[in-house]
């Protein structure tokens, strides 16, 4: 697992850890989101080994016992 930071649009900054796997990324952070504001597509900006990519939400589950687990997927620029 590595240590990562997530910016989602419209939320502050998360921090947690990654497992990351062809264009999907599992993401882990002791902090749960509301999921009103969490669910629906959103998009932002994931900070890992120290570099930056674009994502986008899959899915959000909170967990039993506080802290979440987001799928992402990332968001490849597209060719001009």
């Amino acid at each position: 697992m590595t240590d990562a930071t997530l910016s989602l649009d419209g939320l502050e900054p998360i921090s947690g850890t990654v497992e990351t796997g062809g264009d999907y990324i599992r993401f882990s952070a002791d902090t749960t989101l509301d999921e009103g504001q969490i669910n629906g597509p959103h998009e932002g900006q994931l900070s890992l080994d120290g570099a930056d990519e674009r994502v986008v939400v899959e899915s959000y589950h909170a967990i039993e016992g506080g802290g979440c687990e987001i799928t992402l997927r990332r968001i490849t620029p597209s060719a001009t």
